[in-house]
């Protein structure tokens, strides 16, 4: 997984839709919420939309609002990879 930063999260995933990520910070138990220490981890769905005005969308599957989700970082954390769907990210 790539752990980010809440605040670093526009800038890199621009070009890395259906890459798995922890998002340090954010509690994702009842909607999204900042929570010091909290991880949650997410697929990344969509990129920075110009016309809809909004950024990346994630897409959440698991939270620690305990942070007891140790981010890792993998350059294969891409469920398009991990399905075998692509071989070339």
């Amino acid at each position: 997984m790539l752990a980010l930063r809440l605040n670093e999260i526009c800038i890199l995933l621009i070009k890395t839709v259906s890459s798995i990520i922890a998002i340090t910070d954010a509690d994702h138990s009842f909607g999204r919420i900042y929570r010091q220490g909290a991880v949650s981890v997410g697929i990344v769905v969509h990129t920075n939309c110009i016309t809809a005005g909004h950024g990346p969308g994630i897409t959440s599957l698991m939270t620690s609002s305990l942070g007891n989700i140790v981010p890792k970082i993998d350059k294969a954390a891409n469920i398009a990879y991990l399905l075998e769907i692509r071989s070339d990210i």
